[in-house]
């Protein structure tokens, strides 16, 4: 029988707390290529390969389509197998032989090569972050649950922002001496080989016996999961979790409408110097950094529906504001207050889904992304349909008024969901 090691408030250790750590610092090496690919493959691709916008939203969404592929099952068997290391371990190696592919199709102008690329990273990002969130959820309290979450996003953030500064840092280097695609965009081989790292650190390291106040042996532990499961299978739970599904689809799919085109946006609209356009983005990164685990501890303090609501309503104000704004630098800070609102709405959104119940909590997450991932799919489709029909503003356009429409769906789900999870909120403790 497995052992597990139950730390409570009063016990917590130097164990612990090194074993969560640990764990951030390897979301960091994991995270390293993703924003440098982010920005520069829709542009290499428009750029170099003269693809069209739908083509670029298809590329966009086989990122989505191999992580659609993955998450149907991973939850379960992060439910099941007990060395969930094993998983994250397979995520690392298929994430690490991803940036492979996309560095040949780069070099070699493939769309196809390109596509398979990301469809291997998505497919391993599926193995990756499903047993990862599910350790931080078994390794943090519930009342500052979306706290731990906002660390997560914080070593994601970190982990992007320090590969950013190398690839965008060597790129430039590189550039002084040469204009060899093979050369210029070879750092795309150093993530490679930094995932593979982070699956062989991952396995070797971290001890998933280690858990926060755990119920599995006392009595009143058992009766409340007991209780917690006939719940979750009532009508009423049934009917939230069917609204929540939808929501998880509808909202996925608006978020992604837009935001593969940003960076063309930027440099077709507003300024076409790569260099600046890069540069803003910087700020961004660094905000991700700093305020993700200080926007975890207010949103632990905050009721989800008020939550809810002010994210909304902000993020669709941001969005507006972006296809209006001309001036680079606001349009920096608008990217910034965006990128903070989007934070916030994942944390609340996290935090709610990590509650609904314990013994199944990889299964809900795993669902999570696999509707998480068909909007993912539908949006960019969408969103290229939209830029290529009717112009560049029309999926930003779109995205504000299917925002602002889930609004009532949200509060809705929160009303139903909440009085029935299996972790209760509650004020989190001074």
């Amino acid at each position: 029988m497995k052992k597990i090691v139950i730390m409570t408030s009063k016990n917590s250790s130097d164990r612990y707390t090194a074993d969560f750590e640990a764990m951030m610092k390897l979301a960091i090496l994991n995270s390293l290529g993703f924003f440098f690919l982010g920005f520069f493959v829709p542009i290499i691709a428009r750029t170099n390969m003269n693809a069209t916008g739908l083509q670029i939203g298809w590329i966009t969404s086989s990122l989505v389509i191999g992580h659609l592929v993955s998450s149907t099952f991973v939850g379960i068997l992060t439910d099941r197998i007990e060395k969930r290391r094993l998983l994250i371990f397979i995520g690392c190696i298929g994430r690490g032989t991803s940036y492979f592919l996309i560095y040949f199709g780069i070099i070699i102008n493939s769309l196809s090569l390109l596509w398979m690329g990301y469809a291997t990273l998505g497919f391993g990002a599926g193995f990756f972050w499903i047993p990862f969130d599910t350790i931080v959820a078994e390794k943090s309290n519930k009342n500052h649950r979306a706290h731990a979450f906002g660390k997560r996003d914080s070593a994601n953030a970190v982990g992007q922002l320090i590969g950013a500064l190398i690839g965008f840092g060597l790129l430039m280097l590189f550039g002084i001496f040469t204009d060899n695609v093979s050369v210029l965009y070879s750092v795309i081989i150093f993530y490679g080989i930094a995932n593979y790292f982070t699956g062989f650190m991952f396995f070797k390291k971290i001890d998933e016996s280690i858990k926060f106040n755990v119920h599995l042996t006392e009595k009143i532990g058992e009766s409340t999961e007991i209780n917690k499961l006939k719940s979750l299978f009532s009508a009423t739970m049934v009917i939230g979790l069917i609204i929540l599904f939808t929501l998880v689809l509808l909202s996925s799919t608006n978020a992604n409408i837009w935001r593969p085109f940003i960076n063309i946006f930027i440099i077709e609209t507003i300024n076409d110097d790569l260099n600046i356009v890069i540069f803003i983005y910087l700020p961004a990164g660094i905000l991700a950094t700093l305020f993700a685990p200080k926007l975890g501890s207010i949103i632990d303090k905050f009721n989800p529906t008020a939550g809810i609501v002010i994210t909304s309503l902000l993020g669709a104000l941001m969005t507006w504001l972006l296809i209006n704004t001309k001036v680079i630098w606001i349009f920096a800070i608008i990217v910034m207050l965006d990128l903070a609102i989007a934070m916030a709405a994942g944390l609340i959104f996290r935090n709610l889904l990590s509650r609904i119940n314990i013994k199944h909590r990889g299964k809900i997450l795993g669902m999570t992304n696999t509707f998480t991932n068909v909007g993912a799919i539908i949006g960019p489709i969408f969103g290229g349909f939209l830029w290529d029909t009717i112009g560049r503003t029309a999926p930003f356009v779109v995205s504000i008024y299917v925002e602002l429409c889930l609004i009532p769906l949200y509060l809705i789900v929160v009303r139903i969901l909440v009085p029935h999870v299996a972790e209760t909120y509650e004020k989190a403790e001074k």
